[in-house]
């Protein structure tokens, strides 16, 4: 079994990226400020008017010279309005391929069973759930990716729901070509 490393190595190859890069911890998120009623976030789709702290990215690619493998998901909301302990649905759609479809990550947020990832107990919090993924999800450089959350309670006026990717990844490092 591969590991992250090579995974990534291995995806970036195939793909023809030669251009060097400096290995790293990753973290990307966006956040979305709910309208009243909203059930339906779609993630890493627009950014307009976001600042830094909605958003760490301007737009749904990594740079040329940028991967990313998934190793964990989290998700924040801000209130009590959007219940993560309530039943949930999330897709990962990176390129056109859904690598997560249909997912419940509900039973992160409970107590009412085992957590995915057996690493920690699942705990009573509404406002917070993560899990970490079994298999590695690699986002290839300037390769569209999004998330889309439907929750079965919907949002009041101003919440805040945020998703954040989690893992290993490249980042572009110029070496001594500068």
């Amino acid at each position: 079994m591969a590991n992250q490393v090579s995974k990534l190595a291995y995806v970036d190859s195939k793909l023809g990226v030669s251009l060097p890069g400096q290995q790293t911890t990753r973290v990307i998120y966006d956040s979305i400020n709910a309208v009243a009623g909203q059930t339906n976030f779609a993630f890493f789709q627009n950014f307009a008017g976001k600042n830094v702290f909605q958003s760490n990215l301007t737009t749904n690619k990594l740079d040329s010279a940028e991967s990313m493998v998934i190793k964990s998901v989290q998700i924040i909301v801000n209130s009590g309005t959007v219940l993560l302990t309530e039943h949930l649905n999330l897709d990962i759609i990176v390129g056109n391929q859904t690598v997560i479809k249909d997912f419940d990550p509900s039973f992160n947020a409970t107590s009412r069973g085992l957590s995915f990832d057996r690493l920690h107990s699942g705990f009573n919090d509404a406002t917070t759930l993560e899990f970490r993924l079994l298999t590695d999800i690699v986002i290839p450089p300037q390769v569209n990716f999004r998330a889309n959350l439907i929750t079965s309670s919907g949002a009041t006026l101003n919440d805040d729901v945020t998703i954040i990717f989690k893992g290993y990844g490249r980042i572009f490092s110029a070496g001594n070509s500068f």
